[in-house]
């Protein structure tokens, strides 16, 4: 029975101890990008743990694209943290100066009160704020000067895999289809994701099955995906690696594969290593995952549609569904096609739940293919209500065939408000400075001003 159902069965000691002497180890792409949102020590307890494989390092070309992909928006997010965590300490403290106002004018409560809550409380925050403040100047700016993927170079140096040919992705997406309808894993709680991405786990898992098998070597897989895709959870509890991922392995490379989630990757490097497990690492690669984990639950993309889009500026529409409530809300879009260059955002609700009270909405973005908008509870004690959110946002960019009316105004020293009557005058409808025009509409408007003053003279 063993030998014809060996994946079902734990492995041994002795094959745990050969996998992890000769098997190759390759990575996610979360747990890459995990990296940055790591504090240092944790970052290079992780890292270091990696180095040790050597040359058995590997990197699959899926996992490798997702990684560039996301890169600049982890990055990003990252650094937007520091703003939120200031916002809401400062938050605290408007609601503290008003609790200690309204202690001060009840003449029945003693002074003493309200001077004790000050002298206690109101140097803890502003010790945090000052904190916050550190942290986010000693915070490296990857984006210019980026270390973190200067080591990933240096490791994966001649180590990645290769994509799959044309003719190789249009059989493999009938294949990912059908899994996805089957529920056959990893991946088919990825269908809320848009174009080919979400076939992106089974890409990957495919290529490190070929990787395996070409090599005839076993695989140590590490990732920080948590969902029930990838591993088999009874009431709540994950045991392990889902039993049909183990037998597909088996049967597709006739080699083992270990598959850990980051932390407890990390606990076994320590272990075979023969280095001091370093704990904080592991409590916040723990508690990275579950804020993840806990964010992905609670927020599901519905559709995104782009109503009107060019490299330049774009138009669209994100509905959101929330599934429990919450803070705040971040739905995750993207730009087709890629703009020219990073864009300024503004952003509507054009619908919501029944009871969504007080809200304040953000948009953002550090990149030219994709953006966050934000839905925020605009009470202290009040969360956002489920049910579905439709956000319209819009998306500019300069572009260099465009001009404002005011620059204009001010190249050729015309007043603005006698500028903006003659391009309307000339059939070019601008309501105010802000608006563009084209290069076109200036010969327009310049054919327009010959006509009409070169024969009056």
């Amino acid at each position: 029975m063993k030998k014809e159902f060996g994946w079902y069965f734990k492995a041994s000691e002795a094959e745990i101890d050969s996998v992890w002497k000769e098997g190759l180890l390759t990575v996610d792409a979360n747990v890459l990008l995990d990296l940055y949102r790591y504090h240092e020590n944790t970052r290079n307890a992780l890292i270091n743990s990696l180095k040790q494989f050597g040359g058995r390092l590997w990197l699959s070309n899926q996992a490798a694209e997702e990684f560039f992909r996301n890169r600049s928006k982890v990055i990003v997010s990252s650094e937007k943290t520091f703003k939120q965590a200031k916002d809401e300490v400062e938050k605290l403290k408007g609601n503290f100066e008003s609790t200690i106002s309204q202690l001060k004018g009840n003449r029945i409560i003693p002074a003493e009160v309200a001077d004790s809550l000050i002298e206690s409380i109101k140097p803890a925050i502003d010790s945090a704020l000052d904190k916050i403040s550190v942290s986010k100047s000693s915070y490296p700016q990857y984006l210019q000067e980026d270390p973190i993927l200067s080591q990933l170079v240096e490791m994966f140096d001649d180590s990645v895999g290769e994509e799959f040919t044309e003719d190789e992705l249009s059989k493999l997406n009938e294949e990912a289809e059908l899994r996805k309808k089957n529920k056959i894993p990893p991946g088919y709680m990825d269908e809320d994701k848009d174009g080919d991405r979400p076939y992106g786990d089974f890409f990957l898992w495919r290529q490190i099955l070929l990787k395996s098998k070409d090599k005839g070597a076993p695989i140590i897989f590490v990732t920080s995906e948590r969902k029930e895709d990838w591993w088999e959870k009874i009431s709540g509890k994950t045991i392990g690696p889902r039993s049909e991922l183990l037998k597909e392995a088996d049967e597709f490379t006739d080699k083992r594969i270990l598959i850990y989630q980051t932390d407890r990757f990390l606990e076994f490097s320590s272990r075979y290593s023969g280095s001091e497990l370093d704990s904080n690492a592991v409590d916040e690669i723990r508690a990275v995952d579950l804020l993840r984990s806990d964010i992905d639950h609670a927020v599901e993309i519905v559709e995104q549609k782009v109503l009107d889009g060019t490299e330049f500026h774009q138009e669209g529409v994100l509905t959101i569904n929330l599934r429990r409530p919450v803070k705040n809300l971040t739905g995750s879009g993207y730009f087709d096609p890629y703009l020219s260059d990073t864009p300024t955002m503004t952003v509507a609700l054009a619908s919501a739940p029944e009871g969504l009270g007080k809200y304040k909405l953000r948009a953002g973005t550090g990149t030219n293919y994709d953006f966050n908008l934000h839905v925020i509870s605009g009470e202290f004690d009040q969360l956002l209500p489920i049910g579905q959110y439709t956000l319209k946002y819009k998306a500019k960019c300069r572009n260099p065939n465009y001009t404002t009316v005011q620059k204009l105004a001010n190249d050729v020293g015309a007043p603005t408000e006698r500028l903006l009557e003659q391009l309307n005058m000339a059939g070019i409808e601008v309501s105010d400075e802000f608006d563009e025009i084209s290069s076109l509409q200036k010969m327009q408007l310049l054919d327009y001003l010959r006509d009409k003053y070169g024969h009056d003279k």
